[in-house]
């Protein structure tokens, strides 16, 4: 399948409005994450016509991908990483973007690298594949902090 290249073009104008002129003029207004409306609201919907743009027929079952790909990492957040009812809480913080970020780079994983005919071999690669890339994003949701400013301080202090 072919992705429609007049709503992808469209999609990426829309994340680069959203990356190069939205994000810029809220984040000088704002104090919190949660003030970045506009912003979320543009990536979201760039998302949404990149994915129908490459997915065309098959859009709603990326979506539901998604949305298992959160639940699922929502389980596994509380029951891996917090026994206690409170624990409920940073799962659905921390575990349901995890899950999210995890869905949508094995959904582009998936579709350029994964190209086997026999589809048990394809099965435990994609099993698999989706097991590490949702650890990894796991492990940068819990562990990672902010680094970007740990990262920008660093050079700072070095120059």
């Amino acid at each position: 399948m072919k992705p429609n290249k007049p709503i992808l073009i469209a999609g990426l104008v829309i994340f680069a409005i959203s990356v190069c002129i939205i994000f810029p003029y809220e984040s000088n207004k704002s104090n919190y994450i949660d003030d970045l409306k506009f912003t979320f609201l543009t990536l979201a919907l760039s998302m949404f016509i990149l994915m129908y743009s490459l997915m065309g027929k098959h859009f709603f079952k990326g979506l539901l991908f998604l949305l298992f790909s959160a639940v699922f990492s929502f389980a596994c957040w509380s029951l891996f990483m917090y026994n206690d009812f409170w624990g409920i809480i940073p799962a659905l913080y921390a575990g349901i973007p995890a899950g999210i970020v995890a869905g949508l780079v094995f959904l582009i994983f998936n579709y350029q690298f994964i190209k086997d005919e026999n589809k048990v071999s394809r099965l435990i690669k994609r099993c698999v594949l989706y097991s590490v890339i949702l650890l990894v994003s796991s492990v940068l949701f819990a562990k990672g902090g902010d680094w970007i400013f740990e990262l920008t301080e660093y050079l700072k202090n070095i120059t």
